[in-house]
């Protein structure tokens, strides 16, 4: 059993839990499926079958069944509201089917599959256009009148302080960026801060460029209501970030603060906040990077990526205003 599998103890070759799947939504014989092999929480796969090609996400066995429930409404209700993300396929009434296969119990949400490549897999920045349409869909998504339960997310700014706290020790350099961090988070009012519905990990792996050049948001396993800076420091430091170019960063990030303010404005403690945030992001990437690394023993070339932009970028920031 890979890293992968093992994730929700899949026990049966995935052409059966296809077949399923198939079965239980009626989309006719399975012709092909395959593992996407990027993220780090739960199992997801491409289906194609008689009637179309689908993405199948299996959640994690370590997560609740309210759990389950309460992330597949997550991702429906911005659809239902003209956001830019894949549909999700009802069973029945029920957007989770819940199904056991020799003694295993599967919880899985069927989405629409869009034709395209994430920013990670087309190794490439998005364009001056693509992130004016993502800072702006972002700036609407978070008017959206959503509270969810809340729901940890060991790799959010908003939970810096804690994960510092349990995984500091396993740091061996560059302790000093992580220790600024920590002073950073500390000095921040949450109370002064404008809250709303935040996915919480726009980044390279969850953003799809369909082949038409329609862009895609996905994965909203880890949105919650939030400080709205949340969003935007997470995004900015993925997709404005050129970590070999000091000038073009700090032009991107012009560029998507530019469009998500034409949508609606920043307070003047957003915009200060939003720079210790940024720094924040940063290094609980680098965290929870190293946790992936040595408690998890994931050594995948994704999270590999994510810890040396994170090491480059905070160290960007120590030399310059991106602002």
């Amino acid at each position: 059993m890979n890293e992968f599998e093992s994730r929700i103890n899949l026990n049966v070759q995935l052409e059966v839990l296809a077949k399923d799947v198939c079965e239980k939504y009626g989309l006719g014989q399975v012709k092909k499926c395959k593992v996407i092999e990027i993220g780090y929480e739960d199992f997801n796969f491409i289906l194609e079958a008689d009637s179309g090609k689908f993405v199948v996400k299996v959640f994690n066995k370590d997560r609740s069944d309210e759990d389950c429930v309460n992330l597949a409404n997550r991702a429906y209700l911005p659809y239902e509201k003209g956001f830019s993300c894949p549909k999700i396929y009802k069973h029945g009434e029920d957007l989770v089917l819940t199904t056991k296969i020799k003694d295993v119990k599967y919880r899985l949400i069927v989405m629409e599959y869009i034709c395209g490549k994430d920013f990670y897999s087309l190794g490439v920045l998005p364009t001056d256009e693509e992130l004016e349409q993502i800072a702006i869909n972002m700036a609407k998504l978070n008017e959206i009148d959503f509270k969810p339960p809340f729901i940890y997310d060991h790799w959010a700014i908003v939970n810096y302080a804690k994960e510092y706290e349990a995984n500091i020790q396993l740091i061996e350099s560059d302790k000093q960026y992580l220790d600024k961090a920590l002073n950073l988070f500390n000095s921040v009012d949450f109370s002064k801060l404008k809250y709303g519905f935040v996915h919480g990990d726009i980044i390279k792996t969850n953003v799809i460029r369909e082949d038409s050049g329609k862009l895609y948001i996905i994965d909203f396993s880890v949105s919650n209501y939030l400080p709205r800076i949340v969003d935007l420091a997470v995004t900015i430091g993925d997709l404005c970030f050129d970590i070999e170019n000091e000038n073009e960063t700090i032009r991107k990030t012009k560029i998507f603060l530019s469009a998500y303010e034409s949508r609606s404005k920043l307070a003047e403690y957003e915009k200060e906040t939003l720079k210790k945030f940024l720094y924040c992001h940063q290094a609980i990437t680098i965290l929870e990077t190293t946790r992936e690394k040595v408690l998890n023993h994931n050594d995948s070339e994704e999270n590999e990526l994510f810890a040396r932009e994170s090491k480059c970028a905070i160290k960007m920031l120590e030399k310059v205003d991106i602002f």
